[in-house]
Order: structure tokens, then sequence, then C-alpha cells
């Protein structure tokens, strides 16, 4: 079950990073966005430190050591995103590194910002159970 819920937590990750991108742009450059998003350790680190910052009302110093363990993680998985994509034979070893990162990031929030990120993450994880029931139960 835990194994589950750590996939479902790495899937979610990926979908919110790509509905940002498609958010963010306009139409035109989306591609070209989602490219640069996917070759670039420095941009996946960059926006996805900047939605922290906005979620959790992190101080400036905050915002800074985030960017740096964003930007460390995201070179780590790099070699995930150029290959097929994420396998069975790979969710492990990134599920791994992200474990690693949060356990970082952890340490430099508060209890209060801790705590509504496993929220914003548990209902992440509850709309992506409910899409999977609704994709099983149409036979897709």
């Amino acid at each position: 079950m835990m194994r589950i819920k750590n996939l479902l937590t790495v899937t979610a990750a990926l979908l919110i990073l790509i509905m940002f991108s498609s958010f963010a742009f306009a139409p035109g450059r989306q591609d070209g966005f989602r490219e640069l998003f996917r070759r670039s350790p420095e941009t996946r680190a960059q926006v996805v430190t900047m939605v922290m910052e906005n979620r959790l009302d992190m101080d400036k110093a905050q915002a800074e050591k985030s960017l740096q363990i964003n930007l460390k993680y995201a070179k780590l998985s790099q070699p995930y995103l150029k290959k097929d994509g994420v396998t069975m034979e790979n969710t492990g070893e990134l599920l791994a590194i992200n474990q690693k990162r949060s356990d970082e990031l952890k340490a430099i929030l508060t209890l209060e910002q801790i705590k509504k990120a496993e929220d914003i993450q548990e209902k992440w994880i509850n709309r992506l159970e409910t899409i999977l029931v609704h994709l099983k139960e149409n036979n897709f």
C-alpha cells in the first residue's frame, strides 16, 4: 500500500508540473516550454521552488535553500527524463530520490509549512485515486 501511495505521489508531482507548464504560458509556447522543462533541471527547480514559495508562504532564506535542494534533485532525476520516461524498473529509484529531496526540504520548513505541504499532497493523491477509479470503471 505504501509503494502505491509513493507511486501516486511521484505521479501527482509529475502531473502538477505538466499542468503548471500548460497553464503558465501562451498556447504557441507550450511545446517549447515542455521540452525545456524536460531537458532543463534548472527550469524544473525554479518552477517547483516558485510554486512551493507561493503555496507554503516561504521567506526568502527558505526559498533560496529550497531552490538549491530542488536543483540538486532535479539534476539527479534528469537521466530518467531523457529515457523513455518513468518505467516500473526505475520507479523505485525515482521514489528514493524524491524521498531524499522531501527529507531535505522538511528540514528547512516550519511544522505549519510541512502540514500544509502534506495537505496539498494528500489532495492530489485523492484526485489521482478518483481518476484511476474512473479509468478502471471505463476499461481505459
